[in-house]
């Protein structure tokens, strides 16, 4: 009982010693704005989770056919025997379209250029809401490349396969 008085008491002491200026309420549209990030105009709030996730046209499954269609495994990463998983972060605006695509964790050997020339022929997207209203959210995105003789499945060229693990 003794705490929980002194612990009010410091609080009233705090909450009255402090001036209009100390105190700065964020309004609800405020709360959850992350970052404004570069090739988003200013004026626009970037946002890290959303009631409404953006998503690739067609789900988790179009995305992921999206990639076992068009993705090639760099050939310098075959030969070098390069397996791993690149994260690539970018954010989804209003529209729909991908702006400031960015590679977040990379493997090199033609991995990383491979992941971002795929995000660069992606559809537009569905964009994120908060509050029924579309905004700009922005996404971290990893793909694994995995060689063949893993436990994932070789693409038509005989090549190696990318997979994603969707967080979509």
């Amino acid at each position: 009982m003794k705490k929980s008085t002194i612990l009010f008491a410091a609080l009233l002491f705090v909450a009255f010693s402090c001036s209009d200026e100390d105190m700065r309420l964020e309004s609800i549209d405020e709360v959850g704005r992350v970052e404004r990030v570069a090739g988003v105009q200013s004026s626009d709030q970037v946002f890290l989770i959303v009631e409404e996730a953006p998503t690739f046209p067609g789900g988790k499954q179009a995305y992921s056919q999206h990639l076992l269609a068009n993705l090639k495994y760099p050939k310098r990463a075959i030969e070098e025997g390069i397996e791993g998983k690149v994260v690539v972060s970018f954010v989804v605006n209003t529209q729909g379209k991908l702006q400031d695509i960015k590679i977040e964790q990379g493997i090199g050997a033609g991995c990383d250029e491979e992941a971002l020339r795929m995000l660069l022929l992606s559809p537009d997207w569905t964009p994120g809401k908060q509050r029924g209203r579309l905004v700009n959210v922005k996404m971290n995105l990893p793909i694994v490349f995995k060689l063949s003789g893993s436990d994932t499945k070789v693409d038509n060229d005989s090549h190696a396969i990318v997979r994603a693990l969707s967080s979509l």
